[in-house]
């Protein structure tokens, strides 16, 4: 972070200019805000996407003997079954969204549990993309038939 200690703005110089400082960050570039020891940036959504633009939501796709499918996100340790992939993939944005909301209310404990903070980025990821974005970032994978529970 030191190296861009050149582009900080102390709390206090935000706080004065609390309208251009949100200007800035909207429409020219993030801002790196400094207050005491603590560091933060302040950036809009859409560059927030582009900086998980990347990430996917991987979902292995198990077809079940009984003619439902399974689907299984890999990163985030959610299942979902439905009739078919495609309320399988509508179930999954439900899941995901519904994951992502409980994740940022109790943001403080589970950001610091070791199993559970590798899942930030998905969080921030749900979090700012609408459902069409979602699915557009799904990639899906064949399971084996009636191995539902890799």
């Amino acid at each position: 972070m030191d190296q861009c200690i050149d582009y900080m703005k102390s709390a206090s110089e935000v706080r004065k200019e609390w309208s251009s400082t949100i200007d800035t960050a909207l429409r020219e570039h993030p801002v790196f805000i400094q207050r005491t020891r603590d560091n933060l940036i302040l950036l809009d959504i859409a560059t927030l996407r582009l900086a998980f633009e990347n990430l996917r939501f991987e979902l292995i796709l198990y077809p079940e003997k009984d003619g439902s499918v399974t689907l299984v996100e890999s990163h985030l340790d959610l299942v979902e079954n439905a009739a078919n992939k495609d309320s399988g993939i509508d179930q999954m944005i439900h899941a995901l969204r519904d994951y992502a909301c409980d994740f940022y209310s109790e943001f403080a404990l589970w950001s610091k549990a070791p199993n559970r903070k590798s899942h930030i980025p998905y969080i921030l990821k749900v979090l700012s993309s609408t459902d069409d974005e979602l699915r557009e970032d799904i990639v899906i994978e064949k399971g084996t038939e009636g191995c539902s529970v890799p």
